[in-house]
């Protein structure tokens, strides 16, 4: 009774003070401490045991499984294994045993798991739980043939090991045949749940065949019986999102809402997310500002929800929705959230706002390497490279983070923007000599950028000519730009005939030539340009005046 209720002490006290413990009392406990998270005291519990029984060997191998430490629970199977008195292996051992190796990675042991338990029974054929396990092992370790073929030896196909099978599919890339399994679940009789759905439906937004996703949907519509799942919805939302489909998107999500009665957060997320992966912020901060309006408890803003939104606030500089965002945070204790507080450090460093920025980053708890590059980031825009170098060697000392190459990204471009030429050249060698990183694309173009806006413009086509990598249009792009700031027309030229063989056409590197044409008197130059524009259907960029009110925010052009 006290272990079923959570009272784990209790049961122990009880334990302790029986004159004649049985097994199951035993059992009862270790698992209970198991269910607690006291996995040390679950041990202890076990090497007082005097007689283990197969279903204490079953109890302590599933609860290291289940409590993530698959290395333990295959020690704990060795040394069953080697326990004279064990003569016998449940159907439960070999699944929780099966379910580590997956954890772990350890196929070669799962392997022969799977052929001792072939050899002491018929538990892969007719044990759903352990034909399920195989299923789930050899998918996740890349053998998908092999996973196939336990599917196909198990004698009871349950919904779990289906979904399993399409899962490892689709985690293969091959959704294509997840969708034909789909298809065999149904013929054999088996109903598909929420699960199959789910992972199908977000597996089609990655395929550019529109019919198979509109055929999951058919497929729950024709459960129209049961009421929506908020899963199935979310990810149909995101998959008419990612095609575009925005109306599509917002018939779900009107349709949740007639059934349901509310919107849960989860489907506002979502549709606010289609809206901004179709570039409408205008609509994703509409759809925002109508779910804060909302006075269902089922729309409450999590953090997720602070995740999305904040980004929409930087990108227009929507400073009083960011800051009631912060507001919000701070009363309903969102910003202890990591990923809450490292979206208002870049809410505030987008903004300019960089004493801000740097005031949240201190009462940030806990940091991540995402907080330090945000911050480093936010120095670099100001044009305060030193600052930013301070923050790198702050995050250094912290051994709880390690820079990764987007850090060293904003660690060089806060150099370049600071005119900090040997700083930046220096902290691009430590990134591959101490911290063992390979440069990006990005990174490359950080160094290119760095050399050539400083004035150094042969030593970076030198650079670029030694490039391991064939240069992107990131590369190229960058000297381009700093051609335009020391007018330097013939490696402009050649860096724009690099661009249009990469096929960069409609990205606006021809408006960056033809203003430096129109600066140096070229006005042929300049006119080409612009008619090449009009040709390929570059559109022209309007600059933009924001007016924010308490009530309102407008653009002007």
């Amino acid at each position: 009774m006290y272990s079923r209720h959570g009272a784990v002490r209790c049961a122990h006290r009880l334990l302790d003070e029986m004159p004649d413990r049985d097994p199951v009392s035993w059992n009862m406990a270790i698992s209970a401490w198991f269910r607690a998270g006291n996995c040390r005291a679950a041990q202890q519990l076990f090497d007082r045991m005097p007689w283990p029984n197969d279903v204490t060997w079953s109890a302590m191998i599933a609860g290291y499984s289940q409590s993530g430490r698959a290395r333990d629970s295959l020690l704990m199977f060795r040394k069953m294994r080697r326990e004279a008195a064990c003569t016998l292996t449940s159907c439960n051992v070999v699944a929780g045993v099966l379910s580590a190796c997956t954890q772990s990675g350890e196929l070669s042991f799962g392997a022969q798991v799977h052929g001792f338990a072939v050899k002491i029974s018929r538990y892969t054929e007719a044990d759903a739980f352990v034909g399920g396990a195989l299923v789930d092992m050899y998918g996740r370790c890349g053998c998908i043939g092999l996973a196939r073929l336990a599917f196909d030896c198990m004698a009871e196909r349950t919904v779990v090991a289906w979904s399993s099978l399409i899962a490892n599919y689709v985690r293969k890339g091959d959704v294509l045949v997840a969708i034909d399994v789909l298809r065999e679940m149904i013929q054999g009789g088996t109903e598909p749940n929420n699960v199959t759905l789910t992972t199908l439906i977000s597996a089609c937004s990655h395929i550019p065949f529109l019919s198979y996703g509109r055929e999951l949907h058919a497929a729950v519509v024709r459960r129209s019986s049961r009421k929506p799942d908020v899963f199935v919805s979310t990810a149909l939302i995101g998959m008419y999102s990612k095609w575009g489909y925005l109306s599509c998107a917002q018939n779900v999500f009107h349709m949740v809402g007639s059934y349901l009665g509310f919107w849960p957060t989860a489907i506002w997320n979502a549709l606010i997310t289609g809206y901004v992966a179709n570039g409408s912020l205008d609509g994703a901060l509409n759809t925002f500002q109508y779910m804060c309006r909302s006075s269902n408890a089922g729309s409450q803003l999590n953090s997720v929800t602070m995740a999305i939104v904040l980004p929409i606030c930087s990108r227009l500089v929507l400073i009083l929705h960011g800051e009631e965002l912060h507001c919000y945070a701070i009363k309903h204790g969102l910003e202890k959230e990591i990923v809450v507080g490292n979206g208002l450090l870049h809410f505030y460093s987008k903004c300019g706002n960089i004493a801000l920025a740097r005031k949240q980053f201190d009462m940030m708890t806990e940091k991540n390497t995402i907080s330090w590059t945000t911050l480093i980031d936010g120095y670099g825009m100001q044009g305060d490279g030193r600052s930013a170098i301070k923050v790198f060697e702050n995050m250094v000392r912290d051994a709880t983070v390690k820079p990764d190459n987007i850090t060293f990204v904003a660690l060089v471009s806060a150099c370049s923007h600071s005119g900090l030429v040997e700083e930046g050249l220096r902290y691009f060698e430590v990134m591959t000599r101490e911290y063992g990183i390979i440069p990006t694309e990005e990174n490359y173009g950080c160094l290119v950028d760095l050399l050539a806006r400083s004035g150094n413009i042969d030593e970076a086509k030198k650079f670029i000519k030694k490039l391991p990598v064939e240069p992107t249009e990131n590369i190229w792009g960058a000297l381009l730009g700093a051609c335009r700031i020391h007018q330097n027309l013939d490696v402009a030229e050649l860096a724009m005939q690099h661009l249009r063989h990469l096929e960069q056409r409609g990205s606006g590197f021809q408006a960056l030539l033809s203003n430096l044409y129109a600066e140096m008197d070229r006005r042929d130059g300049s006119v080409k340009m612009q008619q090449e524009m009009v040709e390929i259907g570059v559109p022209k960029r309007k600059g933009y005046s924001w007016l924010e009110s308490k009530k309102d925010s407008a653009a002007i052009c």
